[in-house]
Formats: structure tokens, C-alpha cells, sequence
């Protein structure tokens, strides 16, 4: 009904509740007029029809198009016109028989109701279009939003046990988009893990004692086997029945949140990922406004505070050491004076607990609306390791550089002491003995020139005379870690010997072994013990050979050793001993 009415838009036609009078009397008038001719037009076809008949749509008509006076005025005027012209011919107003008079009041009884009637529809019926137009309007932003959200609408009837799904609510469930659908067939794509959850929630739902409507979560899987989260909303609708109320009607909505948590999901191990990272990285994020420092527990941490410390500005500049945070400042001020976003310093703090600790800041400079600096946001990084390591290396880089100097030292004083009956007879002298201090060099620079092990440096110089004979050489002693001078001061002597064994001695037979062992007094002198057996006979020599000198040599000078050489019947025992201020006490593991 209301659609039609809003066709002839009657909210335009009747929205002056009070039309003027002379609107009122013109209608009025038109329509008695009208009256009056179709009243003649019927008189002459079928004489002897009811005299108010026609009247009363006049009423109506008046009524609704120009208001309750229009509809009086034709009730009053029309009423006595038929009195006096139809009911009493002689047109008089005297009353004539008791059923006129009594016609004349049902008339003016029932006119009067209908312009009553008329009347309320008259004020009410734009209102009533009004309203139906916004309920409208209201659906339409409904249906809008719900399929913005993707939203599933679903209503279950408890008496048949039916479910009414939208078709969003289908799509998500993964049913088809037509055919009937069950609280059962509901049940039976929820998760089994989530089943006795959702039946405890639709259960509170109905209870008339607590009606609970609280958006859940829930896992479902659809019949092409597809696991989805879904968020459900839902509310009972109670009816009460001879003094027992229960639900009729659950509705709600269904939103599927599947992409929505995965993403959740991704942000949280991405967090978790740069929380890792930031903790691994002895780093933290802070920031710097008119605030202040905006504290965190893995800032606290680098600072050396407590994590639930609240530092303040002043708090930070106190860990500063005198002069730092001059430096850094004019750091900053320069990054700023060169149109640079972002700042980078290094600079050192005294923790509370007295560590001296080197700390890296990284920062974007935001300015505000007005050019002005509004805050710091940035990274600080605890890098004391990496700047020890960077001493370290220059450090071990000036180390490098004198001991490449002595090592060129020692390889002319070689070059110089070698001699050798033929010219090939002298390089194959010069490489042994630059090979031998070769190897001491390379076991120093795996030790980082902290120490050279000197068993291994025993192993190396032997293994390469023994060929690769292990029962041939015996080598027996704790360990002990030589400092550059004496690794390849020893790395020489060594060498020396085990050419000697090889051309002469022990390893120049198959029968013949080399035992090297070494001990350590209680003042820490070192005494290396070679000893060779089953080699061909052994006499003293008659002069001291350019070994000899070379063994002197090598150990004596600024290592302050001694070489004892015991020329044996059955074999060469030779001992080295260097004093304990010159061997380092620390031993290789």
C-alpha cells in the first residue's frame, strides 16, 4: 500500500496541513458542484437514490486534498442543500418526518468520521512514506556494510531445525549456493578441536538465564576440505509459551578471518624475528622527543640499568665520558647543517657498574610542520667487541710489521750463513731453512701471533724428514705456547737437526727413530731433548760445522739459550734450553 502512495508522492501533495481558506473553500466548492450535477444525472436515470450518497466521497475527497475544514464545509453545506432541495420540496427547513430527521443525523455522524478518518491518514500518511523510505534507505546501508565486511547472515530455526544462510554465509561455509541446509550439516564442518567450544557457546546463547552474545572464534572445514577461521556473532530470540520462555530464533553473522589472522600471524613472527635480531644484536630502538627518551627494557640493557628503569635525558648524558657528548652533538649538528635526515655516531659511556663500553646510534631526524626538529628515532647498538677487535688489529697489524722485519733479519743472516759445495746444493739448503721459518710463520698467524704450539711445530718439521713414517718419531711433552721469537728461533734449530738426521744420522737408515721430548722447570726454563738411535755410528766431529754454528745461532743472541750437543755412539743427543722469561707460560689446548 504504501509503495502506491509513494508513486503519487503524497509527502509533496499533503504536506500543508493547514491549507488557506480560500484554498478550502474553492475545493469545497468544486466538489459540491460536482456533486450537485452528477446527483441530476443520476435523478434522471434512476431516480430515488439514497440523498447523502454522494456526499460522502465529497467529504473524503475534501478532506484529504485541502483538510478537515474543506471536508466540514462540504459536510455542512452539502447536507443542507439536500435538505432543503431533495427532503422538503417546498424548501423549507422545517423538519419533516421522524426517518428524514433521523437520515439527516446519521449522515452528519457519519461524515463527520470520515473526515476524521481522512484527516489522521491525511497529516499521517506522508510520515508513514517517510518512514518506509528511510527503513529503505537503512536496509540498503545495511546490505551495504555487511557486503563490505563479507559478512554472512544466518538465521537457525529451532523448531525445524533449519538454517537460513545468506550467500555469503554459504560461500564461506562451503556450501552450495542453493539447496537446504541443517544444524547438522553445520555441526558437521566444525573443527573437532573447536566442536565442544561452540556447542558450549550456543548453548549459553539459548539459555533464557544468560542469553550470551559474544563474538567467538572457531576453525571449520569445508567439504572440499579447506580449514578457514571464522569469527560468529550471535542472538537468541525468546518467546514465552504458558510461563516458559525458551528460543525460537538464533541469529548472527559469519565473517571469515582466515587471511586475516595469517597476516596477524606474519606480524607476530615478524616480530618475534626482529626482536631476535635486536637481542642478538646487542641493539635497541628508542626515540628522543620533547618527552624525553622514550625508555625500553632493551634499551635499559645496553645502557647497563635495571629493564624497568625509567631514564631520562639527563640519566643518558650521565653515562656519557667527559667530552662524548660534546662530540656527538657536533656530530649531529653537521649531519643537520649538510640537509642529512639521518644522524650516525660512535661514543663511549661508563655503565653503572663501572664497564667502559663503546656504543653505536643510528638515528632519522623528523621535523615537524614547521621545519622544526620534532624527534629522533633510531637503532643503539653495543659494538665494544667489534672496536676491541679493530685495536686488536692494529695492534697485530704493527706486530706483523716488526716481526716482518726480524723475519727478514733472520732469513739474511740464513742466506748468509749457508754454504754449500755446489750452487744446487745451496738452494736446496736456502729453501729448507726459509721453509722451516715458514712454518713456524704460519703457525703463529693461526694463533694470531699469540702463540705458536710447539708440539705441532715439533710434528711439522719431523714429519716432513720421517716420510710419513709415525713410528719413527716419538715426540713426548705438555704443551706449550712459544712467543714469535722463540717459535721460530726453535723452528730453525729444529730444522737444522732434522737435516742432519737425514743426511747423517737416525732418519738417514730405516732402522733409525728421533725422540723429542721437553720439559719445564720450576722457574720456567724450557729444555727440548733430541735424542737419535739406530742410525750408522756416531763420532765427534774434528771441527764445528756450519750446523752447529747455525744451531748457535738460531737460539742464542737475544733469547739468551744454550745448545749442548753429546755425540754419541749409538746416536746424537742434542738439548735446547731457553730461559723462562723468554718461553710464554700460557699453554695451547
Amino acid at each position: 500500500m504504501f509503495d502506491s502512495l509513494s508513486n503519487i508522492d503524497l509527502p509533496r501533495r499533503m504536506d500543508a496541513v493547514a491549507p488557506r481558506p480560500l484554498t478550502r473553500l474553492v475545493v469545497a466548492g468544486a466538489l459540491l458542484s460536482v456533486v450537485g450535477l452528477v446527483r441530476l444525472a443520476v435523478d434522471a436515470v434512476a431516480p430515488g437514490v439514497t440523498p447523502f450518497s454522494l456526499l460522502y466521497p465529497a467529504v473524503l475527497l475534501a478532506t484529504l486534498l485541502a483538510g478537515w475544514m474543506s471536508g466540514a464545509t462540504v459536510m455542512g453545506v452539502g447536507g443542507l442543500l439536500v435538505w432543503w432541495v431533495v427532503l422538503q420540496p417546498h424548501r423549507s427547513f422545517a423538519l419533516g418526518s421522524p426517518a428524514e430527521a433521523v437520515s439527516l443525523a446519521l449522515y452528519f455522524v457519519s461524515a463527520s468520521a470520515i473526515i476524521g478518518f481522512a484527516e489522521a491518514f491525511r497529516v499521517n500518511a506522508p510520515r508513514l512514506v517517510s518512514g518506509q523510505a528511510a527503513l529503505k534507505e537503512s536496509e540498503a546501508r545495511l546490505e551495504l556494510a555487511v557486503a563490505a565486511a563479507r559478512l554472512g547472515v544466518w538465521e537457525w530455526r529451532r523448531a525445524t531445525g533449519q538454517m537460513i544462510l545468506s550467500a555469503e554465509a554459504r560461500a564461506i561455509c562451503g556450501f552450495p549456493e542453493a539447496g537446504p541446509v541443517t544444524a547438522e550439516m553445520v555441526a558437521a564442518i566444525t573443527h573437532r578441536g573447536d566442536l565442544a567450544k561452540t556447542r558450549e557457546q550456543t548453548r549459553r546463547a539459548l539459555d533464557p538465564d544468560k542469553r550470551d552474545d559474544v563474538t567467538y572464534e572457531y576453525r571449520l572445514i569445508t567439504p572440499a576440505g579447506e580449514q578457514r577461521q571464522v569469527a560468529l556473532n550471535g542472538r537468541a530470540v525468546f518467546e514465552t509459551e504458558n510461563g516458559v520462555t525458551r528460543a525460537t530464533r538464533y541469529i548472527g553473522t559469519l565473517q571469515d578471518i582466515t587471511a586475516r589472522r595469517a597476516a596477524e600471524a606474519e606480524r607476530g613472527e615478524s616480530s618475534t624475528r626482529l626482536r631476535l635480531a635486536v637481542e642478538a644484536g646487542r641493539m635497541a630502538v628508542w626515540q628522543l622527543d620533547a618527552r624525553g627518551v622514550v625508555s625500553s627494557p632493551e634499551l635499559n640493557r645496553v645502557l647497563g640499568v635495571p629493564d624497568d628503569a625509567r631514564m631520562t635525558l639527563e640519566d643518558l648524558y650521565g653515562l656519557y665520558l667527559p667530552g662524548e657528548r660534546e662530540r656527538v652533538s657536533q656530530i649531529a649538528k653537521a649531519s643537520l647543517a649538510r640537509g642529512e635526515r639521518y644522524i650516525e655516531a660512535e661514543f663511549r659511556i661508563r655503565r653503572p657498574d663501572g664497564e667502559l663500553r663503546w656504543l653505536l646510534i643510528r638515528a632519522e631526524v623528523q621535523g615537524s610542520d614547521k621545519g622544526g626538529t620534532r624527534s629522533l628515532v633510531g637503532v643503539i647498538m653495543d659494538v665494544t667487541e667489534r672496536k676491541d677487535s679493530e685495536e686488536r688489529l692494529k695492534l697485530l697489524a704493527r706486530e706483523v710489521d716488526h716481526r716482518a722485519n726480524n723475519l727478514l733479519a733472520v732469513v739474511q743472516g740464513t742466506v748468509q750463513l749457508s754454504q754449500a759445495a755446489t750452487a744446487e746444493e745451496l738452494k736446496t739448503v736456502l729453501i729448507g731453512r726459509v721453509a722451516a721459518l715458514g712454518r713456524a710463520h704460519q703457525l703463529l698467524s693461526e694463533a694470531r701471533w699469540e702463540g705458536a704450539d710447539l708440539r705441532r711445530l715439533v710434528e711439522e718439521e719431523l714429519l716432513a724428514f720421517s716420510l710419513g713414517e709415525a713410528a719413527r718419531v716419538s715426540i713426548r711433552g705438555a704443551d706449550v705456547a712459544l712467543p714469535p721469537p722463540a717459535a721460530q728461533a726453535l723452528a730453525m734449530a729444529l730444522h737444522e737437526l732434522a737435516t742432519n738426521a737425514a743426511k747423517y744420522g737416525a732418519l738417514s737408515t730405516p732402522e733409525g727413530q728421533v725422540a723429542v721430548s721437553w720439559t719445564r722447570e720450576r722457574r720456567g726454563d724450557l729444555t727440548i731433548r733430541w735424542a737419535e738411535t739406530g742410525g750408522p755410528a756416531v763420532a765427534r766431529p774434528t771441527r764445528k760445522g756450519l750446523g752447529a754454528v747455525m744451531l748457535e745461532r738460531a737460539l742464542g743472541g737475544p733469547l739468551r739459550g744454550e745448545t749442548r750437543m753429546d755425540w754419541r755412539a749409538e746416536g746424537l743427543v742434542c738439548e735446547l734450553e731457553l730461559p723462562g722469561e723468554v718461553v710464554e707460560p700460557a699453554a695451547v689446548g
